[in-house]
């Protein structure tokens, strides 16, 4: 009897457990940082974090990221800044944060970590990439388990947030049958690609330009 209990302790937890999946995209996969995300336990029990890599190759552009299924249907992408600004690359020369911008329009519900050379701008959920000199850690390992775990934990309880707001938006019938059905289906990563075109995409990245420069001044 009690090792029946314990069992049917042990499915109901099985049930709760929530997944979430996070994918790393980067042209040159970084092992250090592929091993820690691969390895990294959530802080709570109900949380089944799914990892993957995404190798990207320059000749592809962002438009077949944007296609992608493993992208559609992420929850948490890091991404590295430079992706797009490698010389080889022939659909457009973009940035990781002005690929976030255009990823936020198509798929709002999914949170991305931008990996930069640069300086971390951690309001903007970007974190600097290893560096010996300055980063101020012995090892590449040592430097990500210190800052990636909050920056995760914070893009885990937003993904928790939104589905949520999506439990409740399906149990409410008050909502209009298409805008409900349109957001249900963007949290589940299934909104479609074609209602953007090319130029809408640029569009976007120019207006954040234009936002940057304004800012830098």
């Amino acid at each position: 009897m009690k090792m029946d209990l314990q069992l049917n302790s042990l499915l109901e937890e099985e049930v709760k457990m929530d997944t979430y999946r996070m994918i790393y995209i980067d042209d040159t996969i970084d092992p250090t940082l592929d091993s820690f995300l691969d390895q990294y336990k959530p802080k709570e029990a109900d949380v089944d974090l799914e990892f993957s890599d995404v190798p990207f190759e320059p000749n592809e552009g962002y438009e077949f990221l944007l296609n992608s299924p493993g992208v559609r249907e992420a929850n948490i992408i890091l991404i590295d800044d430079c992706l797009f600004e490698n010389p080889t690359v022939t659909n457009g020369k973009i940035t990781g944060e002005e690929f976030k911008v255009v990823l936020r329009k198509y798929f709002p519900f999914i949170e991305t970590i931008v990996i930069t050379q640069n300086k971390a701008d951690p309001e903007t959920g970007t974190i600097s990439k290893y560096n010996a000199q300055t980063s101020g850690y012995p090892s590449a390992l040592e430097y990500y388990r210190n800052t990636l775990p909050d920056i995760i934990e914070e893009a885990i309880q937003q993904i928790k947030f939104y589905r949520k707001l999506g439990k409740k938006l399906e149990d409410n019938s008050n909502w209009e049958p298409v805008l409900r059905e349109k957001i249900i289906n963007s949290l589940q990563g299934l909104d479609e690609y074609h209602e953007l075109t090319k130029d809408d995409i640029d569009m976007l990245i120019k207006a954040f330009k234009e936002i940057q420069v304004q800012l830098n001044e």
